[in-house]
């Protein structure tokens, strides 16, 4: 028997949920753009408790059901990683340990920012797939680290040749559109992918 869940998310075998199709499928579009050239780097963002990782669980099954083999998917979350006043270097340490769990068995850490660009370089890196990552959670991060990892995200956005980075969403509860940064904008290339409230039909579906 299925019942109401707004403890995480939802099953749809245990739970009433609304499936979201079209909103899946464009999330789906926006990590893989042109499978042959790149997908787009992009925040995807709504209030606590409003789907976001189930979203990006559901859009992640559709690329491989869609795609096979032909991209490496990836989700890592950053909950609990940092405190408020944590400086980069527990954030890299940190960052290679929920890598190593969850998506590169091999790594441990990172001990400066250019390993954590190199993880990511084509050919010397890993990943011998297109990458389409998902990180959870990154507004969790400190405003410093977050605009580092924008400029090396841009970085590898302008550079894609060189890199192995296919799609990215940056999943928080704000666009993270902000952010101060001493080298200026790092966000002429991102997108911004907001979780809407159910519709009127939406939410007639789900008490039918």
């Amino acid at each position: 028997m299925r019942r109401f869940n707004s403890y995480g998310p939802v099953d749809p075998r245990r739970h009433f949920c609304v499936r979201r199709t079209d909103l899946v499928s464009r999330c789906v579009e926006q990590l893989v753009g042109d499978p042959g050239a790149g997908g787009h780097y992009f925040t995807l963002y709504a209030p606590r408790q409003a789907g976001k990782t189930w979203l990006v669980r559901e859009a992640m099954g559709e690329i491989r059901s869609r795609y096979a083999d032909r991209f490496q998917v990836a989700l890592v979350s950053f909950q609990g990683l940092m405190a408020p006043d944590d400086g980069g270097d527990l954030f890299l340490h940190g960052a290679g340990r929920r890598f190593g769990h969850d998506v590169v068995p091999e790594q441990s850490s990172f001990a400066t920012w250019a390993e954590w660009l190199d993880l990511f370089r084509r050919g010397s890196g890993p990943f011998e797939r297109p990458l389409i990552l998902l990180l959870d959670e990154f507004d969790s991060l400190t405003t410093a680290v977050i605009d580092r990892l924008v400029s090396l995200f841009r970085e590898m956005y302008l550079n894609r040749e060189a890199y192995v980075l296919h799609g990215l969403a940056l999943v928080g509860v704000r666009a993270v559109l902000g952010v101060d940064s001493p080298r200026g904008s790092p966000f002429n290339v991102q997108r911004s992918m907001r979780v809407p409230n159910f519709s009127l039909e939406e939410v007639r579906d789900l008490f039918a």
